[in-house]
């Protein structure tokens, strides 16, 4: 009996409510009774825009495996609306001798085949940018004549959906208006974000989303417009998420990114607060936040510190007038007790003990010459691991060579259209660019292993450069440098003990990141 797969997608979780995913496998079972079905592949809401979906990446791993004969699918743009991302799919079926079927039509290996595929694809992907760009000139349309976009409503009202009569718009919502006029009293009261988020905890009054009432989403309703009056509509532009941030995006444009406000578009609604409270709470706002930045400069921010007990950032507050560094499990927990017992600790003792620890280490050429040998044999231990790495980025870099080589062969044959070979050759030119730097890395990182008589010189040049300087740092050039020189400090504030990892210098007056590792532990006075 023949073995076969399908494959099914929705991009939206209103095509996911309206059952298009059932509709789509059960036209494919139909199809195919009579074979052996050995999987059902399902990326439910994600983009046609992308391949990196986890179904289907199951299923481009499954081809090589040879579980099936042949894989059916509703559509060619289930596929991928893209032309050029089909034409991969297409060419690894082909490479593996696996047949598709768009419902139970095969696309067979002849021109004629391949060129109605091609017009398929490239119809799906012209159908669907002429589709955004009408929804889009709708909607702009619709805000700039003063109808409400979205059935987002801001917290405090309902959206009320459109009808034959009447246009969306938003209704107040009594029960969460009384609740946000009390947080901007309470915010009037406390002068504190974090204040008002305890005692509506406190008064178990629930948030918008989620168990507890965040910082970040009320200072959101502090500052929304819409609660006078107006709402704005294009304030932000999707953008693409960078294909090093997380692997799999169900939406290609992930991330939204500020309009300037020339281009908002205003939206009268009903008004929730007076103007005037609305006026004194941004007022209040600004202050606390030049109060906030201006009282305390933290040397070691950024997530240079970590915690050794839950491995959480510790991030630089005030407390009771003083400078503190603490455990950001706190924060990730607010408003309810943190899980991490590490207690804070002073921001001036530890800057002092980080700072005199990493001064004294730099400035005495004795320390840096006993690390370096010691770590210098530790690369060179390491020389095979960092030769194996070497080859394997030459030998992908070889591979994208390859891909170019394709690339260049489909476009000349009018397989893909010009757009979209110069934005692939792009995304493999950068791709080439990376594998250059991580070679470039593992080959500095070879080269120390036999550069040992230049270090004792390399470190003695350093040692005296750093102390006509470092006296003179300002708090700025204090930061920068130990950011140059620090990886991470693991912190355990129980004990008052901190582990440095950091790098050693190791070329004339230059700071290379990625060269040598030196670990040291410090203790923290009382």
């Amino acid at each position: 009996m023949k073995k076969v797969a399908v494959y099914a997608r929705v991009s939206t979780e209103r095509q996911e409510e309206q059952k298009t995913i059932q509709s789509q496998l059960a036209e494919l079972r139909e199809i195919c009774k009579g074979f052996q079905v050995v999987k059902e592949y399902i990326d439910d809401g994600w983009s046609g825009e992308t391949l990196d979906r986890p179904e289907l990446d199951k299923l481009r791993n499954d081809i090589k495996e040879g579980l099936f004969e042949a894989i059916y699918i509703h559509s060619v743009d289930r596929l991928s609306r893209n032309l050029y991302q089909q034409g991969i799919i297409v060419e690894e079926l082909k490479k593996n001798g696996i047949e598709l079927f768009i419902g139970n039509k095969p696309i067979e290996d002849t021109p004629e085949a391949e060129l109605l595929f091609n017009m398929l694809g490239a119809v799906s992907q012209y159908e669907r940018s002429k589709i955004l760009e009408r929804t889009k000139r709708g909607k702009l349309y619709k805000a700039r004549k003063g109808i409400v976009v979205g059935t987002g409503a801001p917290f405090g009202y309902d959206y009320i959906k459109k009808t034959k009569e009447r246009e969306g718009y938003y209704k107040l919502n009594p029960e969460k208006a009384e609740i946000l006029k009390l947080v901007f009293n309470l915010y009037l009261e406390l002068e504190s974000i974090c204040g008002v988020a305890k005692e509506l905890t406190k008064r178990k009054i629930k948030p918008p989303k989620g168990i507890a009432w965040r910082q970040s989403s009320l200072k959101r309703i502090l500052t929304d417009e819409s609660y006078i009056g107006t709402t704005y509509f294009n304030k932000t532009q999707a953008i693409e998420v960078n294909s090093n941030d997380k692997k799999y995006r169900k939406i290609v444009n992930s991330r939204r990114r500020k309009r300037d406000k020339s281009e908002w578009i205003p939206i009268k609604i009903l008004s929730i607060l007076d103007k005037k409270l609305f006026t004194t709470v941004q007022e209040l706002l600004k202050k606390n936040h030049r109060a906030n930045n201006q009282k305390y400069l933290y040397l070691l921010s950024g997530g240079l510190i970590r915690c050794v007990e839950c491995g959480t950032t510790f991030a630089g507050a005030t407390c009771h007038s003083y400078s503190t560094y603490r455990c950001n499990n706190r924060s990730k927990r607010f408003p309810f007790p943190q899980d991490c017992k590490s207690p804070q600790i002073s921001g001036e003792k530890l800057e002092d003990a980080v700072w005199d620890s990493i001064s004294e280490s730099i400035l005495k050429p004795e320390i840096l010459i006993k690390h370096i040998w010691d770590l210098n044999n530790k690369i060179s231990e390491d020389n095979e691991y960092l030769k194996n790495e070497k080859q394997k980025h030459l030998k992908r870099k070889n591979s994208l060579s390859q891909k170019k080589s394709r690339l260049l062969d489909i476009f000349t044959e009018g397989v893909i259209l010009r757009k979209d070979y110069l934005e692939k050759m792009n995304e493999l030119n950068q791709e080439e660019e990376r594998l250059d730097l991580e070679i470039k890395k593992v080959e500095n990182k070879l080269n120390q292993a036999v550069k040992r008589p230049l270090f004792v010189s390399d470190i003695k040049y350093f040692c005296n450069l750093a102390r006509e300087r470092i006296v003179n740092f300002t708090f700025q050039e204090k930061q920068r440098f130990l950011r140059y020189l620090i990886d991470q400090i693991i912190l355990d504030s129980k004990k008052r003990k901190a582990k440095i990892i950091g790098y050693i210098p190791v070329e004339n007056s230059q700071i290379i990141q990625n060269s040598l590792k030196s670990v040291a532990e410090y203790s923290i006075s009382s």
